[in-house]
């Protein structure tokens, strides 16, 4: 398929087909790497963010046992200094 390169600010700029973009699931606002060979230049999609883990699913990986030496450094030992209480 040939596209025309267009004139955009300072910029060259090519619009893709929307058939093209369809099959690549391609809309506005997606993040292409552009990359450049001897002949061609290459647009590839971003790999997608992963979901976000829901924070119940982050607090079941924790172990107490890890934080045991770390209670007895961040113990109730009272105010160093000049810290109100």
């Amino acid at each position: 398929m040939m596209v025309t390169v267009k004139k955009l600010g300072g910029s060259a700029a090519v619009v893709i087909p929307n058939g093209i973009a369809r099959e690549m699931q391609i809309s506005a606002g997606t993040v292409l790497h552009l990359s450049t060979t001897e002949d061609a230049i290459v647009m590839r999609r971003q790999p997608r963010r992963q979901h976000r883990r829901k924070l119940a699913t982050i607090l079941k990986q924790i172990k107490p046992q890890a934080y045991r030496r770390r209670r007895r450094e961040l113990g109730d030992d009272g105010p160093v200094g000049r810290e109100a209480w």
